[in-house]
């Protein structure tokens, strides 16, 4: 069982004014002995005296290694806690990129589709029928040139949704991968750091 500070301060002190007391009566002796027992006397104060600046610097040094913090492990503790605080503010900012990539993946997974939806309507669109079918409504006699500008609006339209089609592929598969290296780092992230939370809570709540 640890024996508390006080404890051992309050011997320490006990101890030491009992030295003092036993001092003062040798120092008192002199008068009352023979001439022929001063050196005696004189040797006897001097390793009392000697006795009494040790005990005075163990007391200094108990004193300061009980009242004083434990810093050492104090600097530890924050260290640690630093550590966890760092890794956690970086596994947030992870998780939230990972986050915003997957949503902008999404988005252009859409438009991929929207794309592609617009090309397969301009092909049905560009079949001589379908032309022939939406130049009746007009009733001009320009039939062939109504049908030829006809056919090379929807041409132009089919190139531009081509092209934007290709470009949003490359971004997908780009994203794509962004994305997967982002969850490999959040996971990565979560396994450093979930044990060391671990170990805190162990610290302040051990298993009995």
């Amino acid at each position: 069982m640890k024996i508390p500070a006080r404890f051992v301060l309050l011997i320490c002190l006990l101890v030491f004014l009992s030295i003092s007391s036993m001092a003062q009566r040798a120092a008192t002796q002199p008068a009352e002995q023979s001439p022929g027992s001063a050196d005696p006397i004189a040797n006897e104060l001097s390793l009392l005296r000697k006795s009494l600046q040790t005990l005075n610097t163990r007391l200094q040094t108990i004193s300061d290694g009980l009242l004083a913090p434990d810093t050492k492990g104090e600097a530890e503790s924050k260290e640690r806690l630093k550590r966890i605080s760092t890794n956690f503010d970086l596994l947030t900012r992870s998780e939230e990129r990972a986050e915003i990539l997957r949503k902008q993946l999404i988005e252009l997974i859409e438009k991929e589709t929207q794309f592609k939806m617009r090309l397969t309507q301009l092909e049905e669109e560009m079949r001589p029928e379908n032309i022939e079918r939406t130049l009746s409504t007009y009733g001009t006699t320009r039939t062939v040139e109504i049908r030829e500008t006809r056919r090379r609006v929807l041409e132009n339209e089919k190139r531009g949704v081509e092209s934007l089609l290709q470009i949003t592929s490359q971004s997908r598969l780009r994203l794509e991968e962004d994305v997967r290296q982002a969850d490999q780092l959040v996971a990565k992230l979560r396994q450093r750091l979930f044990p060391l939370i671990d170990k805190e809570i162990e610290k302040i709540s051990p298993d009995r």
